[in-house]
Protein backbone atom coordinates (compact mmCIF):
# COMPACT_ATOMS: atom_id res chain seq x y z
CA UNK A 1 0.00 0.00 0.00
CA UNK A 2 2.86 2.15 0.81
CA UNK A 3 3.82 2.59 -3.12
CA UNK A 4 0.38 3.67 -4.23
CA UNK A 5 0.05 5.67 -1.34
CA UNK A 6 3.28 7.29 -1.88
CA UNK A 7 2.09 8.02 -5.68
CA UNK A 8 -1.23 9.12 -4.87
CA UNK A 9 0.75 11.73 -2.24
CA UNK A 10 2.50 12.65 -4.62
CA UNK A 11 0.24 13.73 -7.29
CA UNK A 12 -2.26 15.99 -4.83
CA UNK A 13 1.28 17.36 -4.22
CA UNK A 14 2.20 17.97 -8.00
CA UNK A 15 -1.38 19.81 -8.48
CA UNK A 16 -1.42 21.62 -5.77
CA UNK A 17 1.83 22.94 -7.18
CA UNK A 18 0.49 23.38 -10.62
CA UNK A 19 -2.59 25.52 -9.00
CA UNK A 20 -0.34 27.68 -6.82
CA UNK A 21 1.69 28.51 -9.88
CA UNK A 22 -1.39 29.18 -11.99
CA UNK A 23 -2.83 31.57 -9.26
CA UNK A 24 0.91 33.02 -9.06
CA UNK A 25 1.05 33.62 -13.15
CA UNK A 26 -2.24 35.14 -12.95
CA UNK A 27 -1.22 37.55 -10.01
CA UNK A 28 2.01 38.22 -11.66
CA UNK A 29 1.52 41.95 -12.76
CA UNK A 30 -0.38 43.80 -10.84
CA UNK A 31 -2.69 47.19 -12.57
CA UNK A 32 -0.25 50.56 -10.69
CA UNK A 33 2.61 48.18 -10.82
CA UNK A 34 3.57 46.73 -13.93
CA UNK A 35 1.05 48.70 -16.32
CA UNK A 36 -1.73 51.29 -15.23
CA UNK A 37 -4.76 52.68 -17.50
CA UNK A 38 -4.44 55.55 -19.51
CA UNK A 39 -5.58 59.03 -18.56
CA UNK A 40 -8.73 58.82 -21.08
CA UNK A 41 -9.46 55.41 -22.59
CA UNK A 42 -10.26 55.15 -26.60
CA UNK A 43 -13.04 52.59 -27.85
CA UNK A 44 -12.15 50.37 -30.11
CA UNK A 45 -13.65 50.49 -33.55
CA UNK A 46 -14.26 47.22 -33.31
CA UNK A 47 -14.60 45.50 -30.29
CA UNK A 48 -13.39 41.84 -32.09
CA UNK A 49 -9.47 43.44 -32.57
CA UNK A 50 -7.15 44.73 -29.66
CA UNK A 51 -4.74 47.38 -31.02
CA UNK A 52 -1.38 47.60 -29.59
CA UNK A 53 0.36 50.88 -30.10
CA UNK A 54 3.99 51.57 -29.90
CA UNK A 55 4.75 54.98 -28.80
CA UNK A 56 8.66 55.46 -30.44
CA UNK A 57 11.13 58.18 -31.27
CA UNK A 58 13.68 57.53 -33.95
CA UNK A 59 15.70 59.74 -32.00
CA UNK A 60 15.93 57.45 -28.67
CA UNK A 61 18.35 54.95 -27.95
CA UNK A 62 15.93 52.81 -25.81
CA UNK A 63 13.40 52.69 -28.08
CA UNK A 64 16.56 51.40 -30.63
CA UNK A 65 17.53 49.00 -28.70
CA UNK A 66 13.63 47.94 -28.35
CA UNK A 67 13.10 47.29 -32.12
CA UNK A 68 14.03 43.79 -32.21
CA UNK A 69 11.85 42.38 -29.45
CA UNK A 70 8.46 44.23 -30.76
CA UNK A 71 9.21 43.50 -34.44
CA UNK A 72 9.78 40.12 -32.91
CA UNK A 73 7.09 39.77 -30.90
CA UNK A 74 4.89 41.33 -34.12
CA UNK A 75 5.78 37.94 -36.44
CA UNK A 76 3.98 35.96 -33.47
CA UNK A 77 1.56 38.06 -32.16
CA UNK A 78 -2.18 37.24 -31.67
CA UNK A 79 -4.34 36.95 -34.72
CA UNK A 80 -6.89 39.24 -32.98
CA UNK A 81 -4.32 42.29 -32.32
CA UNK A 82 -3.28 44.93 -34.94
CA UNK A 83 0.19 46.18 -34.60
CA UNK A 84 0.37 50.42 -35.06
CA UNK A 85 3.82 52.05 -34.65
CA UNK A 86 3.41 55.64 -33.58
CA UNK A 87 5.74 58.32 -33.69
CA UNK A 88 6.30 60.96 -30.45
CA UNK A 89 7.63 63.65 -30.89
CA UNK A 90 8.62 64.48 -26.78
CA UNK A 91 8.05 67.72 -27.45
CA UNK A 92 11.18 67.95 -29.39
CA UNK A 93 11.72 69.69 -32.83
CA UNK A 94 13.78 66.33 -34.48
CA UNK A 95 11.25 64.64 -32.81
CA UNK A 96 8.12 66.32 -35.47
CA UNK A 97 10.37 65.73 -37.98
CA UNK A 98 10.85 62.34 -37.27
CA UNK A 99 6.96 61.97 -36.78
CA UNK A 100 6.55 63.70 -40.62
CA UNK A 101 9.29 61.13 -41.72
CA UNK A 102 7.83 58.11 -40.39
CA UNK A 103 4.18 59.47 -41.96
CA UNK A 104 5.61 60.38 -45.09
CA UNK A 105 7.38 56.92 -45.65
CA UNK A 106 3.41 55.49 -45.08
CA UNK A 107 2.28 57.23 -47.37
CA UNK A 108 4.48 56.58 -49.97
CA UNK A 109 4.31 52.79 -49.51
CA UNK A 110 7.79 52.35 -48.36
CA UNK A 111 7.64 52.15 -44.65
CA UNK A 112 8.97 48.80 -43.72
CA UNK A 113 11.76 50.22 -46.07
CA UNK A 114 12.95 53.34 -44.14
CA UNK A 115 11.66 52.64 -40.49
CA UNK A 116 14.48 50.39 -39.60
CA UNK A 117 17.15 51.68 -42.05
CA UNK A 118 16.12 55.07 -40.27
CA UNK A 119 16.64 53.81 -36.56
CA UNK A 120 20.37 52.01 -37.82
CA UNK A 121 21.70 54.87 -39.91
CA UNK A 122 21.05 57.75 -36.38
CA UNK A 123 22.48 55.12 -33.94
CA UNK A 124 24.67 53.09 -35.87
CA UNK A 125 26.24 55.31 -38.16
CA UNK A 126 25.57 58.41 -36.07
CA UNK A 127 23.88 60.35 -38.97
CA UNK A 128 22.39 63.88 -38.02
CA UNK A 129 18.92 63.06 -39.41
CA UNK A 130 16.94 65.63 -37.68
CA UNK A 131 15.77 68.07 -40.72
CA UNK A 132 13.74 67.66 -43.39
CA UNK A 133 16.58 68.56 -45.28
CA UNK A 134 18.90 65.90 -44.04
CA UNK A 135 15.95 63.25 -43.95
CA UNK A 136 15.19 64.30 -47.77
CA UNK A 137 18.44 63.12 -48.74
CA UNK A 138 18.15 59.85 -46.29
CA UNK A 139 15.05 58.67 -48.52
CA UNK A 140 16.27 59.46 -51.64
CA UNK A 141 19.72 57.28 -50.76
CA UNK A 142 17.63 54.84 -49.47
CA UNK A 143 15.01 54.30 -51.18
CA UNK A 144 15.21 56.62 -53.82
CA UNK A 145 12.37 59.08 -53.57
CA UNK A 146 12.68 62.41 -55.04
CA UNK A 147 13.72 65.27 -52.69
CA UNK A 148 10.37 67.42 -54.33
CA UNK A 149 8.23 64.11 -53.80
CA UNK A 150 9.77 63.61 -49.96
CA UNK A 151 9.20 67.34 -49.66
CA UNK A 152 5.68 67.99 -50.88
CA UNK A 153 4.44 64.61 -48.96
CA UNK A 154 6.36 65.92 -45.59
CA UNK A 155 4.94 69.02 -45.85
CA UNK A 156 1.52 67.94 -47.00
CA UNK A 157 -2.06 67.85 -45.14
CA UNK A 158 -1.98 64.30 -44.92
CA UNK A 159 0.93 63.65 -43.08
CA UNK A 160 0.01 67.20 -40.65
CA UNK A 161 -2.98 65.56 -39.83
CA UNK A 162 -1.77 61.95 -38.70
CA UNK A 163 1.42 64.05 -36.80
CA UNK A 164 -1.19 65.97 -35.02
CA UNK A 165 -3.70 62.88 -34.19
CA UNK A 166 -0.69 61.13 -33.18
CA UNK A 167 0.01 63.86 -30.39
CA UNK A 168 -3.36 64.36 -29.48
CA UNK A 169 -3.30 60.41 -29.07
CA UNK A 170 0.15 60.67 -26.41
CA UNK A 171 -1.62 63.73 -24.71
CA UNK A 172 -4.79 61.62 -24.07
CA UNK A 173 -2.75 58.57 -23.04
CA UNK A 174 -0.46 61.32 -21.48
CA UNK A 175 2.85 59.14 -22.87
CA UNK A 176 5.72 60.97 -21.14
CA UNK A 177 8.67 58.54 -21.99
CA UNK A 178 9.30 56.19 -24.89
CA UNK A 179 8.92 53.12 -25.99
CA UNK A 180 5.32 53.31 -24.26
CA UNK A 181 3.08 50.24 -24.73
CA UNK A 182 -0.73 50.52 -25.16
CA UNK A 183 -3.14 47.97 -25.19
CA UNK A 184 -6.50 48.10 -26.45
CA UNK A 185 -6.49 51.73 -26.00
CA UNK A 186 -7.07 51.39 -21.71
CA UNK A 187 -3.82 49.81 -20.74
CA UNK A 188 -0.08 51.20 -20.90
CA UNK A 189 3.21 50.02 -19.89
CA UNK A 190 6.94 50.53 -19.78
CA UNK A 191 10.27 48.65 -19.71
CA UNK A 192 10.72 50.42 -16.13
CA UNK A 193 7.26 49.23 -15.10
CA UNK A 194 6.92 45.71 -16.04
CA UNK A 195 10.35 44.55 -14.17
CA UNK A 196 13.05 46.64 -15.69
CA UNK A 197 13.92 44.56 -19.34
CA UNK A 198 12.22 44.32 -22.72
CA UNK A 199 11.61 40.63 -22.46
CA UNK A 200 9.38 41.10 -19.03
CA UNK A 201 7.91 44.50 -21.02
CA UNK A 202 6.84 42.19 -23.59
CA UNK A 203 5.42 39.51 -21.29
CA UNK A 204 2.86 41.99 -19.82
CA UNK A 205 1.97 43.14 -23.48
CA UNK A 206 0.70 39.44 -23.90
CA UNK A 207 -0.95 39.63 -20.50
CA UNK A 208 -2.77 42.86 -21.03
CA UNK A 209 -4.21 41.06 -24.62
CA UNK A 210 -5.41 38.72 -22.92
CA UNK A 211 -7.13 40.85 -20.08
CA UNK A 212 -8.74 43.32 -22.62
CA UNK A 213 -10.10 39.81 -24.68
CA UNK A 214 -11.58 38.49 -21.64
CA UNK A 215 -13.02 42.18 -20.62
CA UNK A 216 -14.66 42.50 -23.89
CA UNK A 217 -16.36 39.04 -23.61
CA UNK A 218 -17.58 40.28 -20.06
Amino acid sequence: MRGPMRALVASLLSLFSLACSAQNAGAAFEDGKHFKTVKTVVKPTDPKRIAVEEFFWYGCQHCFHFEPEISGWVKKKPADVDFIRVPASLGRPEGIAHQKAFYTAEALGVGEKIHKPLFDAIHEKHQPLGTQASLAEFFNAQVGVLPDVFNSTFTGFAVDSRVRRAEQLGKDYMIFSVPTIVVGGKYQTTAQMAGGTYAKMIEVVDYLVEKVRKERKG
